[in-house]
């Protein structure tokens, strides 16, 4: 698995401190020298998978210590080449849990928070993804209709909603519901528009196959939705690109848009339909694997508060599942 290096600054004098706290950790590096006149800098190379465990012990020593930080870097390259087994734990006392095959909660949670919003570049992502959905749509071209869903501005909202929702954060929450909400207007818009200038058969293939719900659908969206989130909490940018592909939040939105501007509005509500199940699926997938994967905050407050949150999320979104099966077995 991949390395990380966590560099703390500290007061002079601690650095012993860390070490101590970090007995029980194999660590694969260990540095420490002072930089300035009353600060000491620590350093420490180790394995991706134990990041989360380290840092969720450092950070209340460190919080109680003024003009203190901890930064978490990736490693790229370590000449020479250093693996796990090279290096024992500081020193032999029994590890307190097994490495994990994720990054950690802190890197995880920074790499979504830092790219959901909105702003001028996702809105744009937005509008250039839904035209160049419509125009493969539209000229029934499988090709197009995959370069729409590779741009994917829609996927992090989502997998940022169901991180906030696993985590009980409600910053992150709001975040993701506005870029999520925004984007899909948007997107939902731009296909109106369009349909509204081109007189759209109903009839392309393309379009047609994106005018219903069926089981294969909402299965396809749930599996889609857990490869992307080990896709994320893996670290790995190569699979997402294929997640992003098979998610697919963009032409059944843009579907819907098309056919609603075009004056077949009740062929764009059975798009509106798939739009929607993709996302309930993506979020409801995304909740589930995040905490199959032991993602939750680190102390036990926060812990029953994210809980609670995972509770209601999942209740939400199951209910809106149930409240689709029913209304499509109704218009059948």
């Amino acid at each position: 698995m991949e390395q990380r290096l966590i560099e703390i600054v500290l007061p002079e004098g601690k650095g012993d401190d860390i070490k101590e706290l970090l007995h029980n950790e194999p660590l694969l590096g260990y540095w420490r020298d002072s930089v300035g006149e009353n600060q000491a800098r620590v350093r420490i190379l180790l394995q991706a998978g134990r990041v989360e465990q380290v840092l969720d012990i450092l950070e209340p020593y460190l919080e109680k210590l003024p003009e203190s930080s901890a930064l978490l870097l990736i490693v790229e390259a370590s000449i020479p080449r250093v693996e796990a087994e090279d290096r024992p734990p500081v020193d032999e006392a029994p590890r307190t849990k097994e490495k994990s095959q994720r990054i950690s909660r802190q890197e995880l949670y920074l790499d979504v928070s830092a790219n959901v919003g909105i702003s001028q570049t996702y809105l744009i992502m937005v509008v250039l993804s839904a035209i160049i959905a419509s125009i493969g749509l539209i000229r029934n071209d499988m090709a197009i209709i995959i370069g729409a869903m590779v741009l994917a501005p829609l996927l992090m909202p989502n997998v940022a909603m169901a991180l906030a929702s696993t985590l009980g954060d409600k910053d992150l929450a709001g975040k993701a519901f506005r870029a999520g909400g925004s984007g899909l207007l948007l997107a939902l818009g731009t296909g109106i528009i369009i349909g509204m200038i081109y007189d759209v058969d109903p009839e392309i293939a393309a379009i047609k196959a994106r005018t219903g719900v069926s089981l294969s659908d909402l299965v396809l969206a749930f599996a889609s939705g857990v490869a992307g989130v080990l896709a994320f909490t893996s670290g790995g940018q190569l699979s997402l690109i294929g997640v992003m592909v098979a998610v697919a939040l963009m032409p059944p939105l843009v579907t819907a848009g098309l056919m609603i501007g075009s004056s077949h509005a009740e062929l764009g509500v059975k798009a509106l339909e798939l739009a929607l199940a993709n996302i309930i699926c993506v979020n409801l997938a995304g909740i589930v694997t995040f905490s199959l994967q032991g993602i939750s905050p680190a102390a036990m407050w926060e812990k029953s508060r994210a809980d609670r949150a995972k509770r209601r999320a999942i209740a939400v979104w199951g209910v809106l599942l149930v409240l689709l099966f029913l209304f499509l077995y109704q218009s059948k």
